[in-house]
This record gives C-alpha cells, sequence and structure tokens, in this order.
C-alpha cells in the first residue's frame, strides 16, 4: 500500500475472483500468523560434568510442537542454553561426537517432557555450574486451541496505541498428542519409508504419518499427458485439511524434500459422504426398551464413525443390520430408511465411495450426525 493526496491506495498481488459489492467490503490491516502455544521461560538445573546424560523435565507440560516440513511433519518450540549458549536438538546420540552441544528430548505418556545431555563420547556432557540450563518454550497442543472466527478479543498485554484485536479467521489443523496405539502404528510406517519416499505406497504411509493427518490415501492420476501422485487425506475427526492451510504446504514440502523429485504431487482433502438410517427395533422382553435404543445408536455411531472408516470403504445393508444385531438386546431388526444424505429416502443395498473421476479425492463414507431414527417395533 502507500499514500496518494492522504488516501491509502492498496494494490493486490494477485486479481480479485469476483466482483463485489464496495459497501459490504472490509479489509482487516495488521494480521499476522499465529500459532497455538504460550511461551515460557525455566530454569531447568545446574549442569554436572560428572553425569552421564544428565537430564531435566520441563515443568509446564505439554511442550508445543508446529507444523514444519520435517520428516515427522514437526518442529519443537524448545530452545535450551547452556551458560547462555544454544545447544541443538538431535533425535539420537547415535554418530555424534564427544564436543557437540547437543540434546534429545523424550515424551512419556503422560505428555511429560523430559532433555537429555550426552555422555562426554557420544554428545558433550553437561559443564558444572549453579542454575546454568535453562529452556524457554511453549506449552499448550491440540484441539484445546481451535477457536472460532472473532473468538479471541483479550489481550495478555496491550502495547501503547493498541485498541484492540481479534482472529478474523478460524484455527485449524490442530492435533492432539497420539494415543499409543496410534503411536505404535506411525513409528512403524516411518520404519517402513525409512525417511525415503519411493512408491505409492511411501506416499501413502508417510503422509499418515505425517503430524496433523489422521487418514491418507495415494494414488496415480492422470493430468493431460502427466502422470502425478494424488494424495488424499484427512485431518483428526475428520477435519477437512485446507490447500491454503500451512499443514498442507508442510506436507507437500515434505513429501517433496523426501521423494522423488521428478514425480508431480497433489495433496488434496478427502471428500465427506454420509448415510441416514431409520429403523424399528424389537426388543427382548427383559430389556428396557429405551436404553437398548440408546445403544444401538451409539454402536451404530462407533461401527461408522470416521475413526472406524476407510477412504473407499462403502456401506452395506447388511452391515448396518448386523451391526445393531450384535447389541444385547435387540430381537430383531427391521429397516425403514437407508440412504445417502444427499440422497431421498428409500432404502439402498449400499451406499458406495467410489470417486467421480481418477482426478477426484477420495470420499469417506460415516453415519450423519444428525439423530438416527429408531423406534421400538410393536
Amino acid at each position: 500500500s502507500n499514500i496518494d493526496r492522504g488516501r491509502s491506495v492498496l494494490k493486490f498481488k494477485t486479481a480479485l475472483t469476483a466482483p463485489y459489492v464496495r459497501k459490504t467490503v472490509t479489509i482487516n490491516a495488521n494480521v499476522a500468523s499465529a500459532t497455538h502455544g504460550e511461551t515460557v521461560t525455566e530454569i531447568l538445573g545446574a549442569g554436572d560434568a560428572t553425569q552421564l546424560f544428565q537430564s531435566f523435565k520441563l515443568r509446564q507440560p505439554p511442550l508445543t510442537h508446529v507444523s514444519a516440513d520435517t520428516d515427522t511433519g514437526t518442529a519443537s518450540t524448545l530452545e535450551v542454553r547452556v551458560n547462555d549458549l544454544l545447544w541443538t536438538e538431535v533425535t539420537s546420540f547415535y554418530g555424534h561426537g564427544p564436543n557437540e552441544r547437543i540434546y534429545i528430548t523424550r515424551l512419556d505418556d503422560d505428555g511429560d517432557t523430559t532433555v537429555i545431555f550426552g555422555d562426554g563420547r557420544t554428545g558433550a556432557r553437561l559443564p558444572t555450574g549453579e542454575n546454568n540450563v535453562t529452556a524457554e518454550y511453549r506449552r499448550g497442543i491440540g484441539s484445546d486451541g481451535l477457536v472460532k472466527a472473532n473468538q479471541i478479543s483479550q489481550l495478555m498485554s496491550r502495547p501503547l496505541g493498541l485498541k484492540g484485536a481479534t482472529n478474523p479467521t478460524a484455527s485449524q489443523n490442530a492435533g492432539d498428542r497420539e494415543p499409543l496405539s496410534e503411536a505404535r502404528n506411525n513409528a512403524s510406517l516411518t520404519a517402513l519409508t525409512l525417511g525415503r519416499v519411493v512408491s505409492l505406497r511411501d506416499y501413502e504411509d508417510y503422509a499418515r504419518a505425517f503430524a496433523g493427518i489422521a487418514k491418507a490415501d495415494a494414488t496415480w492420476a492422470w493430468s493431460g499427458e502427466q502422470r502425478h501422485v494424488l494424495v488424499t487425506v484427512a485431518g483428526p475427526k475428520g477435519t477437512a485439511v485446507q490447500a491454503d492451510s500451512k499443514l498442507h504446504k508442510n506436507l507437500i514440502g515434505a513429501l517433496r524434500k523426501f521423494g522423488d523429485p521428478h514425480t508431480p504431487i497433489q495433496v488434496v482433502s478427502f471428500v465427506p459422504r454420509w448415510f441416514r438410517l431409520q429403523a424399528k427395533i424389537k426388543v427382548s422382553e427383559e430389556y428396557l426398551a429405551e436404553k437398548v435404543l440408546a445403544a444401538v445408536e451409539e454402536k451404530l455411531r462407533e461401527e461408522f464413525s470416521f475413526d472406524a472408516r476407510s477412504f473407499g470403504q462403502a456401506v452395506g445393508f447388511s452391515e448396518v443390520v448386523a451391526v445393531m444385531h450384535r447389541v444385547d438386546g435387540v430381537f430383531a431388526v427391521d429397516v425403514d430408511q437407508f440412504y445417502p444424505s444427499e440422497g431421498s429416502p428409500d432404502v439402498k443395498p449400499r451406499i458406495g465411495a467410489i470417486r467421480p473421476s481418477a482426478m477426484a479425492a477420495a470420499r469417506l463414507v460415516t453415519l450423519d450426525p444428525r439423530p438416527v431414527k429408531l423406534e421400538e417395533m410393536t
């Protein structure tokens, strides 16, 4: 922007995509990108040169990691200084020399982070000193940081001249700490790729293990006469991965960095598809109908949830009936309606998840979030 005769003139980098009514347009100034996490500084303790692999635990967990185009998809916000000198975090002491100022971190099941220093052979020992080991990092991770547009209105501090602040857009791509089962699975995926992305399966495994990605699918697609890898992804709990998000940018960057530089890549967010259901349930005499109906809906939501389903997996009529029959107290089931949410009420043999074209993103079919219509059969 510049000033012309007392008025500000804005120049856009790209052309507007549509015509707009002037009085409906507002422009947000002084917009800055922000990520989750409160910055804290603390003294970890005193170095002791006689100790091997001396360690300290961060006192204000959880440690914030932000999205990055690294092999894991994240970058730590932790900075450790010894005698005011910045030391470097590495993934392992293996292969490092005795004088290297390095450390590793370990995350336990409770979410606590421990900082570990070398033994004088692989990584330097800490020099002896009084409270000479300090840390600066950000605390806070996951879905707790998700906010709606204009939800933030209070500032921790207000510099002179600042009247107020807000977030013009909603936050996105938050990821909670991995459950132990997912961590084990993703660790094996990382071992399969060995930090290299070569085959189609590698692209899928690597994307699925990338921080902030819950599901991934990779396939070959054609754009004119050029073949490229089409990677479909979904965020935690079925959230979309927007094309303009930092997560999307970092994932593509990592795939290009660790993959074949001559293979074109396209990353797209999945296409959700839902189905609706209406049924009558005959409840066994010794059971309370109200509790059985509630248990049936709970079971349906569990079996046909985002976490339980895969890309391209269809939902069959017989599968739905079988799930309801597995609930204690269900004697018989009569399904009146079973249809895709965008369709008309009917009884379909199955709800498909086939891509409409080879260039389209993968689909994932789950139960519609609206209430399931269940009645007791009389």
